[in-house]
């Protein structure tokens, strides 16, 4: 029996789903509110579906191509980087701090 390998999309969707219920769980442990956690997370997973799209785009699903792309938690964490930068977007400084620590935190031993 031969098995099929996961698409590329599958790949991102199924790290993202991680990485976000970890942020989720991370940011209600900081006390953050339900509807501020929901702001956020909306915000970083139409950002991030936004850079796969750019990166199916890019290699299709052949993953020999994918070398140049970023990976998924290098993706997710410039999309939390890229949250912080939006000024309209209205959350607490606290949450901001908090987001801002979190991905320090995966920086700090990431290679880009």
């Amino acid at each position: 029996m031969t098995r099929v390998p996961k698409s590329i999309k599958n790949h991102y969707i199924d790290s993202f789903n991680i990485n976000s219920e970890n942020l989720k769980s991370f940011l209600s442990s900081h006390q953050i509110s339900n509807s501020e956690l929901e702001d956020v997370s909306f915000t970083i997973s139409k950002l991030y579906n936004q850079k796969v799209d750019e990166i199916l785009e890019s290699c299709g699903n052949d993953w020999t191509r994918l070398d140049s792309a970023s990976s998924p938690l290098i993706l997710f964490v410039q999309c939390i980087d890229e949250l912080l930068r939006e000024d309209n977007l209205d959350i607490s400084s606290r949450c901001r701090f908090i987001l801002n620590s979190f991905s320090k935190t995966l920086e700090s031993w990431m290679i880009w």
